[in-house]
């Protein structure tokens, strides 16, 4: 005779592990949404801000920017790699983390300033702040400057400010463990900040010609890298040149 019994010891680890495999697919749906709603939100302000200018320049409509979010300082924009992102500053470096420009609470967050840094970049080195996204978004392709490529193809970057264009000339680039002080961005003085600018261009994964001079003011975008959580990839660029803009 056949054995009609019901394993019931299969089935419920089969429906257990179906339940583990749907409550995964639903967090993992619901992680990539998360995504692109995000980065539809960023689209959708450069479509409404920005207008592209001759020469690789933008023209962004700050007025518009602060009646969104009042904490808008800025705006960061490469020319031939997609980062393209208005610059936030909060109270503490927390909120930004996991809030859009338009304060929604998502991973994605902003790109931001380091909040003890002046808000007018006078700062010797200032920090910004952005997520390394899944889906390359946001500061993501800063990892892409480990490879000198990159660098070679995009040297320079530029940020904007409601009354300057500021140019930056990257010279290091580099995975940073968080106890080094590649890290520091208040100096006691210039002579402790020319030895920080030497030791950073030392750090750096491969030579850079152009080198900052003592007086240059330096920008260091920031960002985590696959190496592990103990680890930013950072990108020291200095001021090269600054454009200011007729009311």
């Amino acid at each position: 005779m056949k054995n009609n019994r019901i394993d019931w010891k299969f089935i419920i680890k089969f429906l257990a592990a179906l339940a583990v495999f749907v409550f995964a697919l639903v967090k993992l749906g619901i992680f990539f949404f998360e995504y692109y709603q995000g980065e539809q939100e960023y689209q959708k302000l450069k479509k409404s801000v920005l207008s592209v200018l001759i020469e690789g320049e933008i023209n962004v409509d700050f007025e518009a920017l602060q009646v969104k979010n009042t904490d808008t300082i800025g705006w960061i924009y490469f020319e031939n790699l997609d980062i393209s992102y208005p610059i936030v500053q909060g109270e503490d470096n927390e909120y930004y983390l996991s809030h859009t420009f338009q304060k929604e609470e998502n991973k994605c967050g902003s790109i931001f300033m380091e909040a003890q840094n002046a808000a007018d970049f006078s700062d010797n080195n200032t920090f910004i702040y952005g997520h390394n996204m899944k889906d390359k978004t946001m500061f993501a392709k800063l990892n892409q400057f480990q490879q000198e490529e990159t660098y070679q193809n995009n040297p320079d970057f530029l940020i904007y400010t409601p009354d300057k264009i500021l140019r930056y000339q990257i010279f290091s680039c580099y995975p940073a463990e968080l106890n080094w002080d590649s890290f520091t961005y208040q100096f006691e003085n210039q002579e402790k900040y020319a030895s920080w600018q030497k030791t950073v261009i030392e750090r750096s994964l491969y030579e850079i010609k152009w080198k900052p001079s003592a007086n240059q003011k330096t920008v260091t975008l920031m960002t985590c890298t696959p190496m592990g959580e103990n680890y930013r990839f950072l990108v020291h660029a200095g001021l090269v040149e600054e454009k200011v803009l007729l009311k």
